[in-house]
Parts: structure tokens; C-alpha cells; sequence
């Protein structure tokens, strides 16, 4: 049973800088009501963002306007984490936002779970690539190998498509299960998504898969940390961030206990491996050319269950030796990104 002083989902909503775009963000879950919670942490911005969040929480009980010294978007998260009194807890970027008819669906089905003492510990929705230049939406979704209707252990988890990794974006965790599993995202640094996504992941028990799309990802604006002239200035973070990723799991022993789930988030590293070191090729220095060659032997030495599975995969396969060879990796990626908008 959720009251309003436990809500069914805490949404926290990182802010930095972000008065030219967090009302869309907002104005897309704050009409929930008592249901949910959320929290608008103010990471330290300059510009109006405090003064928005205060009114937001002037006009609505059911939020939260924090400020905080600037600590980057892990910082903001770990803030929203200690705070939190929903049952699941829901990062929402404050340039990103919620389709209102899918965001119920989802709702409803953790109430009914709740209702049925079938609560998961993770659930999974679909999300949508929202491509601002081009005005175009591309939906992920994992109704292929994700069973619907019930909640269910691993073993019910299908073989994903080579594209069907997880987002941040599609997961719902318990907010106990990510407490219980000690997540603590670095602070100061940019791409910690990952750690939140993978850590808590090896402890969860209980899934459920609902068909729906609420998490509209919005690609494209210019200064966003995707954007390549920005990757590019911060690669050696991003660098951190996969090492941070690799570091974190045991791979032999989650393969063996569980290899469902192993080969789910070995899946979202091949992603996390191939954004590096194609990041890398597009720089085409010879000292990037290194730091791709030193990330791989990284990978070998702390990891190397994981390694296996990277290296025999397509990521491995456009791990090219030559100047010649990367060149053309770094082509058919920047091919891929525009064709697919995904920058």
C-alpha cells in the first residue's frame, strides 16, 4: 500500500543548469499526485534552476526542491537515493520527460504487483530515442525476450537481441534493492549511469516486464554529454566510467550463479566497451590509439570472464589494430550514430 509518506516511486530529477528545459520534465509527472514523490535536486547551477524547482515545490506537496553543492550527476542521484521514501526509485535527466498514457501503465502494474504481494525488484519498461534536430523517435523495447503479465525469476529471461542491451532509462528499481546493494555513484564526474544500472543488478531476484514506452531519452541538444565535441573533451571520464563498470562485477561468478543476468549485463558492457573505443578512434590520435589499447588489457587483467565475452563479440571484431582499420571503424560508427540519431 503506498501513502504519501510512501509513495508508490520517488522520481529524482538531477538539475544542473537546467532552467531552459526542466519544466517539460517536470510538467510530465507532476500531475501523479500523492502516488509519487518527486525530488528536484539543484546540483549547484547558476542560472534560475533553484528558483524553478522552489516554485515547483511551492505549488505541489508531492515535491521536493533540494540544493546541493555541485557534485555531478552521480552526486545529485546518491542526494535523491538517501532521501527517497517511495517504494522504486526513477532518475529522470532534467532534459529528458515521461509520456503520460505509457507512465500509468507502468504505475498500474506496480500497484497491481504490490496488491498481489508480487512486487519485483526490478521492473523493466521500454524507452524511446527522441531525436530533438530531426523531430524523429526511435522506440527499444524488450517484449522478444522478456515474458509479460507476472512477475519472474532469471531463468524465464530469454536471449536478448544484439541491440537489446538495458538503459537506465528502462528500469525501475526497488528503492531497498538499490540500498541493500550499496550503490554509491562517484561524484564529480560525468557517465555514472552505468554503476547504477549494473550494481544492484546481481541482487535482484524478482522481475517484471511491462510493454510500454514512458521514458522519453531526447538526444541531439547541443552541450548534452552525448553530444561527440563533448565526449571527445571528457573521453578520458568516460574512460573511468568503463573501468568503474569492469572493476565492479565478477563476471566468472555471476556466469556461473546466474547467467541470465550475466549475459544481459555482459551485453550492456559490450556497449559501454564499443562507445569507448570507437569514441577513441574518432579522435584518431596516436595517444587515443594507446588508451584504447591499455582499456582492452584493463579489461583482460581485472576481468577476464567478462573479457572473453567482450572479445568474441562484435565489439571485439571492430577492435582494429591499424590506423587504417580504426579509421574505418570510426567511419561506419559516425554512420551508424547519424543514421540511427543517436548524437
Amino acid at each position: 500500500m503506498t501513502t504519501p509518506d510512501t509513495p508508490l516511486v520517488s522520481f529524482v530529477v538531477p538539475c544542473y543548469n537546467s532552467s531552459g528545459y526542466m519544466r517539460r520534465a517536470v510538467d510530465s509527472i507532476v500531475g501523479l499526485g500523492q502516488a509519487c514523490e518527486i525530488l528536484l535536486i539543484n546540483d549547484g547551477s547558476s542560472d534560475d534552476t533553484s528558483k524553478i524547482a522552489h516554485k515547483y515545490a511551492e505549488r505541489h506537496s508531492n515535491v521536493r526542491a533540494i540544493d546541493q553543492e555541485n557534485a555531478n550527476w552521480g552526486g545529485a542521484v546518491n542526494h535523491g537515493l538517501e532521501l527517497a521514501r517511495g517504494r522504486y526509485f526513477k532518475v529522470l535527466d532534467s532534459d529528458d520527460y515521461m509520456e503520460p498514457l505509457a507512465l500509468r501503465r507502468v504505475l498500474s502494474e506496480l500497484e497491481q504487483a504490490l496488491a498481489e504481494d508480487d512486487a519485483p525488484d526490478l521492473l523493466i519498461s521500454n524507452y524511446v530515442y527522441d531525436h530533438l534536430p530531426t523531430k524523429t523517435r526511435r522506440p527499444m523495447r524488450y517484449s522478444s525476450f522478456l515474458p509479460q503479465g507476472h512477475t519472474f525469476g532469471w531463468n524465464e529471461v530469454q536471449k536478448p537481441g544484439v541491440a537489446q542491451y538495458l538503459m537506465i532509462h528502462a528500469c525501475w528499481y526497488a528503492t531497498e534493492v538499490l540500498r541493500a546493494s550499496g550503490v554509491k555513484l562517484p561524484t564529480g564526474v560525468p557517465y555514472m549511469d552505468s554503476i547504477l544500472l549494473l550494481h544492484p543488478m546481481p541482487t535482484v531476484k524478482r522481475l517484471r516486464y511491462v510493454d510500454a514506452a514512458p521514458y522519453y531519452y531526447a538526444i541531439g541538444r547541443e552541450g548534452q554529454s552525448v553530444d561527440a565535441s563533448v565526449i571527445a573533451a571528457h573521453i578520458d571520464q568516460q574512460l573511468f566510467a568503463t573501468r568503474l563498470a569492469i572493476e565492479d562485477v565478477d563476471y566468472a561468478e555471476l556466469f556461473r550463479r546466474e547467467p541470465n543476468c550475466g549475459r544481459l549485463m555482459a551485453g550492456y558492457m559490450e556497449c559501454m566497451m564499443s562507445m569507448s573505443e570507437l569514441n577513441l578512434f574518432l579522435i584518431g590520435t596516436p595517444e587515443a590509439a594507446a588508451k584504447n589499447k591499455e582499456l582492452w588489457a584493463f579489461l583482460e587483467e581485472k576481468n577476464p570472464a567478462l573479457y572473453d565475452w567482450v572479445r568474441r563479440s562484435w565489439v571485439g571484431l571492430l577492435n582494429r589494430k591499424t590506423p587504417m582499420g580504426r579509421a574505418i571503424a570510426a567511419r561506419i560508427f559516425q554512420w551508424g550514430k547519424k543514421h540511427f540519431k543517436l548524437e
